[in-house]
């Protein structure tokens, strides 16, 4: 855990130990994949990640937003998923049958979606 606003106040950032990595963020990718990832992965931000708010107006309605629903996401449970997609609706939703990192566990599906989705974008 990283203290960025020093050690009497809530943590600022985390990373999962690399014992868990595999069974946590990457169960569903190759384990070449996963090793790569394991020695690149840096400490996410926990605090920006709670405390973060959309603030409708402001322009943010002309931003077109999808969401990708990961289906086996040990990282962020489907709960908790589909409460994020209700606090700020997203104009598609779209799911995929992988772990919380689809470039590695999913990549020919995530591209195809993002293929459609940019060409719906147009």
């Amino acid at each position: 855990m990283g203290f960025g606003l020093g050690p009497e106040k809530p943590p600022t950032s985390v990373v999962v130990k690399k014992s868990l990595q595999r069974e946590i963020i990457y169960q569903m990718s190759p384990l070449e994949d996963s090793t790569l990832a394991s020695m690149l992965l840096r400490p996410g931000p926990i605090q920006a990640l709670q405390s973060a708010r959309f603030k409708e107006g402001e322009g943010a309605e002309r931003v077109r937003r999808i969401y990708i629903r990961t289906t086996h996401d040990r990282v962020l449970k489907v709960e908790q998923q589909d409460a994020m997609i209700r606090r700020w609706k997203p104009q598609h939703v779209y799911t995929l049958e992988s772990d919380h990192s689809p470039f590695f566990s999913a990549p020919l599906a995530l591209f195809g979606l993002l293929v459609k989705v940019a060409a719906s974008f147009d």
